[in-house]
């Protein structure tokens, strides 16, 4: 009896950490696994470099405030550099194309002052282009979606009248996913009034 006792005794000693050491590693291996799986799927997002419309309209108002920024001193130096050229030159009373010199030298001006006003922005969105080249491919991408739903969006010309004017109609005026949302709500009114409206006509 004190055998048999003394081998059952041994035998559980034996067994049950056998079962220990096999459920262990299969737990720890599973887990192992699970966790490589996460790290990868996380990674091929980030490769894949997708743009958020939040992330999107947060860069595209920085690339405007880079456009303005640039646009100021652009028009301001046209000016500057047209009249510094002007006031430099010797006055000659004589007619140009037939108008007196000071109306041909003021019309330069304000030309010259309105050339640096349109290239302004071409010259800020190089600049941000330049500094911003990661961000500069993933918006490329982002603006012919954002074009896409405007252009598929917004309401039909026809329907634009006085009473039922346009409300941005290229949307300009959309800075964040908020006013997008408000924008298809006008786009909405737009073609409710002016179906009614030609029904009324009808």
């Amino acid at each position: 009896m004190a055998f048999k006792f003394a081998l059952s005794k041994f035998k559980t000693q034996t067994i049950i950490p056998k079962a220990e050491i096999l459920q262990k590693p299969s737990i720890y291996i599973q887990h192992y696994t699970i966790t490589t799986t996460n790290n990868t799927n996380l990674s091929s997002q980030q490769q894949e470099g997708k743009l958020t419309w939040n992330e999107y309209f947060t860069l595209r108002r920085k690339r405007r405030l880079t456009e303005r920024f640039v646009t100021i001193p652009a028009t301001l130096g046209g000016f500057g550099i047209s009249f510094a050229y002007f006031a430099s030159k010797e006055f000659d009373p004589s007619l140009i194309w037939g108008y007196d010199p000071l109306v041909v030298y003021g019309f330069g001006t304000i030309l010259c002052g309105f050339s640096g006003l349109m290239i302004g922005p071409i010259i800020g969105s190089s600049i941000w282009k330049l500094t911003h080249r990661k961000e500069d491919k993933l918006m490329e991408k982002r603006d012919r979606d954002f074009y896409a739903h405007i252009v598929k969006n917004r309401a039909d010309p026809l329907l634009h009248s006085l009473r039922n004017p346009a409300p941005d109609f290229y949307g300009e005026k959309i800075k964040s996913v908020s006013d997008y949302r408000k924008w298809l709500r006008k786009q909405r009114d737009i073609v409710k009034k002016g179906t009614f409206h030609l029904g009324e006509e009808n």
